[in-house]
């Protein structure tokens, strides 16, 4: 058999050709606004607090296509539709002194509007401003509809929980009668479940010094709702009073209502003593602790029974041991 051999050339040695470097990619820059940025923000922890005023909860969603331009603060109109009414002057002012120092970090979006602009994203970063004595504020414009202006607003405040849970419901009633939408429409809209928004629109129905509880923060959504079971303005605002003077829990606020209806007394007589309640209340919890078991205070027209339960023999001798009969 024939066999083949592979002639192989000697190397040569050949002076080796110096590295090439890759070409570097340039970007072009453009002169900004000072104080003024196009994207997210990161802010290191050496710059202070007052910086990060400016940036928490305040960032908004910017698209890098975005023009942002200096607005006279003058020609900007809050939106009416806007659903945060309440703003802290404290934490107002605080943003004010912020911006006097920094200015303002990211710009608000706004549309125009008549023979101005309308504020859809910012209204407390324009209100710190001119409290600031700003003249202009960065901005961005964006061609907007009356319902996109409200939907953007409302998205943008329930995904940074800046409304409060009664500016929440307003605008969300608002949404579905202004704009014909189901709750399930608007489920999918804004990323919520459909029983969440008939919970949060539920807080509507409350009283109004119950809503200002809630606006100002004496007391939580889980206490409103849990009041919303009474029967009327009056027992409501009664009840509230003892839920915040005694700062009971929503258990012992839901506890608290069954104890109200239970004892609710007739149409013509439709005054709730909310101190005896919240006695009967407390004397149930410890009856409880005492005997080991659920106990409940009956009352009707100042007259009444203790209902004490036991699950067995054993255990009916053991309460009777403990009350030393």
């Amino acid at each position: 058999m024939a066999t083949t051999t592979n002639k192989t050339k000697p190397k040569t040695k050949t002076a080796s050709k110096p590295a090439t470097r890759a070409p570097i990619k340039t970007t072009s820059r453009t002169t900004a606004k000072p104080a003024v940025q196009s994207g997210p923000a990161h802010v290191s922890k050496g710059l202070g607090r007052g910086l990060s005023a400016l940036l928490s909860a305040e960032s908004v969603s910017i698209d890098v296509r975005d023009a942002i331009i200096m607005l006279p603060i003058n020609d900007l109109n809050p939106n009416i539709d806007q659903p945060r009414k309440h703003f802290d002057k404290e934490r107002l002012k605080e943003l004010a002194d912020s911006i006097s120092q920094n200015g303002v970090i990211q710009p608000i979006i706004v549309t125009r509007f008549e023979t101005g602009y309308k504020i859809v994203a910012g209204e407390r970063r324009w209100r710190a401003a001119r409290l600031a004595g700003l003249k202009t504020i960065p901005s961005i414009v964006r061609e907007l509809t009356d319902i996109q202006v409200l939907e953007q607003a409302l998205i943008e405040n329930i995904q940074r929980q800046d409304l409060n849970p009664i500016e929440e419901a307003a605008a969300l009633e608002k949404l579905m009668i202004d704009h014909q939408m189901t709750q399930e429409h608007l489920s999918k809209m804004i990323g919520r479940s459909r029983p969440a928004i008939a919970n949060t629109v539920r807080l509507l129905g409350l009283s109004e010094f119950v809503k200002s509880l809630v606006v100002t923060d004496a007391m939580t959504a889980g206490h409103a709702r849990a009041l919303l079971s009474l029967p009327s303005v009056e027992i409501q605002d009664q009840t509230a009073k003892v839920v915040v003077d005694k700062a009971l829990n929503v258990r012992q606020t839901e506890a608290l209502v069954k104890t109200v209806l239970r004892n609710k007394r007739k149409p013509a007589k439709q005054k709730v003593d909310e101190e005896f309640a919240a006695n009967v209340l407390d004397l149930e919890h410890r009856l409880r602790t005492c005997l080991g078991t659920k106990v409940s205070i009956q009352d009707r027209n100042k007259r009444g029974k203790i209902v004490i339960d036991y699950y067995s023999y054993e255990e009916l001798d053991r309460i009777l041991e403990k009350i030393g009969v």
